[in-house]
């Protein structure tokens, strides 16, 4: 898809990978709708979009109510008569082992990282049919595939919405939407900002690359209506890695991980 002059709902914008995102679409002649549900973020990130894209808006949302999402793309639709692109980007993570972890924030995990995402292809997929064209684009992580302790809810989560995702790409296809999935993994974003476990705090030390480097591919992902992107691309071996020596793989996992269980 050629991205310019497209109308594109960016979800998570306010910050991280989502912020980059809309940023790397406005440059490119994209017009971005930011949605997050931190308000202050959102005003932060429009303003930086505002510079690339002078119509572009943000909007308040919480993604894991449906009323709120389909409010969203109703108003978008309303002030601009299309939608072609969705980014699924919004997506949060807790960090703790079973013993620690609350069934409220599992749930809060799965309502935000798979109903959030799938409460806007529901609002967003019959307008796109109507147009007989639409790019969808799922932001999963390489977290659903190389799964570690203490992100039990986080990578089901990610993992539910792969196999969805999947799923729809057949679905879908013949009606003129393209479903892509991009799976990040050692992002530097803001998702461990609120972990307070030793487990949480090495897993962000870990985490060195750029979010524009996850926009970029997410950009390439839209334009080139590619199936499955993994970035960055080093990862592609760690997850052959894993499939292929499972055993091995979790067996090297474990000894290096112990330490920071408790």
């Amino acid at each position: 898809m050629n991205i310019k002059g497209k109308i594109a709902i960016v979800t998570g914008a306010g910050s991280g990978i989502g912020r980059e995102t809309a940023i790397e679409l406005a440059r490119h002649g994209c017009l971005p709708i930011l949605v997050d549900i931190d308000e202050d973020r959102l005003k932060e990130a429009l303003v930086e979009v505002l510079k690339h894209a002078p119509d572009a808006t943000g909007e308040l949302c919480d993604i894991s109510k449906d009323t709120q999402v389909r409010q969203v793309v109703q108003k978008t639709t309303e002030r601009y008569g299309r939608i072609d692109i969705l980014v699924n980007n919004a997506g949060i993570m807790i960090v703790k082992l079973l013993d620690e972890l609350s069934a409220d924030e599992f749930n809060k995990q799965m309502s935000v990282n798979f109903q959030g995402g799938v409460n806007f292809i529901l609002a967003v997929a019959p307008i796109m049919k109507k147009q007989g064209k639409g790019v969808i684009i799922n932001v999963a992580s390489v977290g659903g595939r190389l799964v570690v302790p203490g992100t039990a809810a986080y990578a089901a989560s990610k993992a539910a919405f792969h196999a969805f995702s999947e799923s729809l790409y057949y679905e879908l296809k013949d009606s003129g939407i393209h479903v892509g999935i991009v799976l990040p993994g050692g992002t530097r974003t803001g998702i461990f900002d609120s972990t307070n476990t030793k487990l949480g705090k090495y897993y962000q030390s870990q985490c060195k690359t750029p979010p524009a480097k996850a926009a970029k591919a997410i950009r390439q992902a839209i334009e080139k209506e590619r199936f499955v992107t993994v970035t960055p691309s080093s990862y592609k071996l760690l997850i052959e890695f894993h499939d292929f020596f499972p055993g091995f793989f979790s067996k090297q996992l474990l000894r290096r991980l112990r330490p920071y269980f408790k």
